[in-house]
């Protein structure tokens, strides 16, 4: 079924219907009646038979079961605010010693250290390391919300700045974020001021101000750049190759 076919039989009064209730994804609309269903749908236990559009609502954002317009039937997700912000804190070492970006000598080598918090996350099985990140509250900027999240989840603060590059999809089969939406990814450097390369190693100076949600990772530990590529967590993978961007292009 072509796009112009699979249009003209859409239920536009149910659509309407279902974007005044906001419980529509912009690329999700309600599956014909003579077409047939692919999910099969099971609330309690019990299958439910009849549906043209399936949305669940929460405060972090809707889901949809209905039809896109390229053709099938998905399941999509929507965030409140159609994406976060990831952050990578990184440390340069120059000469054996921790030195800010301002102080790097480019005539000379130097390694790239990033910060990574250990957290139990039920989608990956268990314990793993990533970047910090989070979820935008509604109406708060990319900015703010990775202010946040950096506080929140190691305790620190600094000068925080958008790297380049378009805002991620994490998942384009299931997440939709559309054209304007995504998760960005912003980075701080931590200079000498906070943090110290004693025995080989990145050290905090001063233990962060812990809150609730830190209390529930582990501290920021430090780790070669290079090594976030071999992580399981696509939003690390995604923060190295940024990061080494930005520093091969503009250091």
């Amino acid at each position: 079924m072509d796009f112009s076919e699979l249009k003209s039989k859409i239920n536009h009064r149910l659509t309407v219907k279902l974007e005044k209730l906001r419980l529509r994804n912009d690329s999700v609309y309600p599956i014909p009646k003579d077409i047939d269903r692919v999910w099969q749908i099971f609330i309690d236990g019990r299958p439910v038979k009849k549906y043209s559009h399936i949305a669940a609502k929460s405060k972090f954002g809707l889901m949809n079961i209905g039809t896109i317009m390229t053709g099938g039937q998905h399941i999509t997700i929507a965030d409140i605010n159609s994406g976060g912000s990831v952050i990578i804190p990184f440390v340069l070492i120059q000469g054996q010693q921790v030195i800010s970006i301002k102080q790097l000598d480019k005539k000379k080598s130097y390694q790239v250290y990033a910060g990574l918090i250990e957290q139990w996350r039920d989608m990956h099985g268990g314990l793993v390391w990533n970047v910090p990140r989070g979820y935008a509250d509604q109406g708060d900027s990319g900015h703010k919300t990775a202010r946040r999240e950096l506080a929140e989840e190691t305790g620190l603060a600094g000068r925080l700045f958008l790297l380049p590059g378009r805002a991620l999809n994490p998942n384009s089969t299931y997440f939709e974020t559309g054209q304007k939406g995504g998760v960005k990814i912003y980075a701080v450097n931590l200079g000498p001021e906070k943090v110290a390369w004693q025995n080989k190693k990145v050290v905090l100076l001063n233990n962060p101000q812990p809150t609730e949600a830190y209390e529930k990772i582990s501290q920021c530990q430090f780790f070669p750049l290079a090594e976030l590529s071999q992580l399981g967590d696509m939003f690390s993978v995604a923060a190295e190759s940024r990061l080494r961007y930005y520093l091969d292009n503009n250091l």
